[in-house]
């Protein structure tokens, strides 16, 4: 029986089911033809763009969802499945969405990125001069690296450190640094000087919260 085919097999189960009924059972038998349908997530792809300017980002490419189809024949004994057979499969890939970036802020040697989340955060901006407010230790912030453009201090809680983040209207940044006042869903930029600090002021920003997977 071990070598027997999939078409034998429910031959024989016909078979056997025809003779329970035969000697007086109330066993029913039936081949239905089933199709099951399995989605496949687009996901949201990041390019950077070298005709967009920093801190810029434009929906380039909207995704559409991929599926996988698979067709079985099923054969039922009184109701309950006892065998499958696997008919025809057929394959849609998912086709990502896809924004374009403008370079500027933090440096990346990637030319692509997935999404993790994006959120609408209040932003402040600060500049690594000794008399500014921010939250940087001599010039370097939390992970040590050197206050610059491109990097912004967060909540841990909320966005976890070294984390690669683009930012609009700012550009990219990476989750470098914290500060006591920076709670929530608030997130400090760095900027290459005072003036330009006070000049972004305190407004409403959104964050994408990028991957390199």
């Amino acid at each position: 029986m071990r070598n027997c085919s999939q078409k034998v097999s429910i031959a024989l189960i016909l078979s056997v089911a025809a003779g329970t009924a035969l000697a007086g059972g109330k066993r029913q038998t039936e081949i239905q033809v089933e199709t099951h349908t399995k989605s496949i997530h687009a996901g949201i792809r990041y390019e950077f763009s070298r005709s967009l300017r920093p801190g810029a980002l434009v929906r380039a490419h909207e995704g559409s969802e991929g599926s996988i189809k698979r067709t079985y024949r099923v054969t039922y004994v009184d109701g309950k499945a006892v065998s499958q057979e696997l008919l025809k499969e057929e394959t849609k890939e998912a086709e990502p969405t896809v924004f374009y970036m403008g370079r500027g802020g933090f440096r990346s040697d990637r030319g692509s990125f997935t999404r993790k989340s994006v959120m609408d955060m209040l932003a402040t901006a600060y500049d690594p001069s000794p008399r500014s407010n921010g939250w940087s230790n001599r010039g370097r912030t939390r992970m040590g690296r050197r206050a610059a453009f491109g990097e912004a201090a967060v909540d841990p809680r909320v966005i976890p450190l070294g984390s690669i983040l683009f930012i609009e209207g700012y550009g990219m940044a990476i989750a470098s640094d914290t500060g006591g006042a920076i709670k929530g869903k608030r997130i400090d930029l760095c900027y290459d000087s005072r003036h330009a600090a006070n000049d972004f002021g305190t407004h409403r920003v959104r964050v994408h919260v990028l991957s390199t997977r």
